[in-house]
Formats: structure tokens, sequence, C-alpha cells
């Protein structure tokens, strides 16, 4: 299971790696910008002009191209990281919201233990017989489903 937890993460990596490089490689293609064409001597440019002599027009990508790139990266900063994030804090609000007497709760310091007694912002939770502690209600990692065991065999394999 921990292996898989890993190649999870490796995958996402490397997700999010390949389509910051397209972002950056569609930005530079769509402004124009000349990066594998050589300059002239001296680093001058030139204006295009057409057959009668007027100035070329420059393309919409040409004037804009920069503007849609800063837009491209901050929807992709978005859906990759600001909206995962929210999501997980609204599962976790969910999960301390929903915690009811008789449950039984996972604290992020690996103690398990059933909820007691709730309060404001605190619980009481027996880990055994006659041992009660009285914790903030931050400190809930995750609820316990009755009936999911996860059997040593998962771990070996």
């Amino acid at each position: 299971m921990m292996k898989n937890i890993r190649t999870n993460k490796w995958a996402k990596i490397t997700i999010i790696s390949i389509i910051v490089i397209s972002i950056v490689l569609i930005a530079v293609i769509a402004s124009g910008c000349n990066l594998l064409l050589p300059t002239a001597a001296g680093g001058s440019t030139t204006v295009a002009t057409n057959a009668d002599g007027t100035q070329v027009q420059p393309s919409f990508l040409a004037k804009y191209g920069t503007w849609i790139w800063l837009v491209v990266l901050v929807v992709a900063f978005y859906f990759l990281l600001i909206r995962p994030q929210r999501q997980r804090s609204k599962t976790q609000q969910d999960l301390l919201g929903n915690i009811q007497r008789g449950d039984e709760v996972l604290t992020v310091g690996g103690i398990f233990g059933r909820v007691k007694d709730v309060g404001g912002d605190s619980l009481i939770i027996t880990i055994s017989s006659g041992v009660d502690v009285k914790i903030s209600k931050s400190a809930i990692s995750r609820k316990i489903s009755p009936g999911v065991t996860e059997s040593s065999d998962t771990y070996k394999k």
C-alpha cells in the first residue's frame, strides 16, 4: 500500500511537470519569441513591411501572447493548487462538524480512541478503559468506520 502512495505521488509530480513545460512552450510560441532564430548582425531588428511599403500589423498572438500566458498560468495554479486545498479543507471541516459521542477517531498523533464527550473546540476521548484524554477538535485526523479493519497481510505485499 505504501508503494502505491509513493507511485501516485511521483505520477502527480510527473504530470504537473509535463503540464508546466507545455504551458511554457505554448507561451513562448504564442508570444512570438524568437529564441531559436538568430538575430541580424549587431542584434538589430528591422520593421517588417508589405510589398507596398506599409508596416505589417502584428498578429493577435504577438500582441496579447504574454497576457494569454499569464491567464493560462493562473488557471493552472487554481486547478493544481488552490482547488484541491479548498476541497481538503472542506472535507476536514465536515469531519470535525460531524463528530458525535461514540465515534471512533484517530488523532494526528496516531492515537486511536472513542469520543466520550464533545465540547466547543475540544473533545474528551477514551483511549483505554479508565484513560480519558481532552484534545482539540483540530487534532482529529479521521473518523474510523465501524467494521472496517485492515489486516497485516496487505502490508506484507
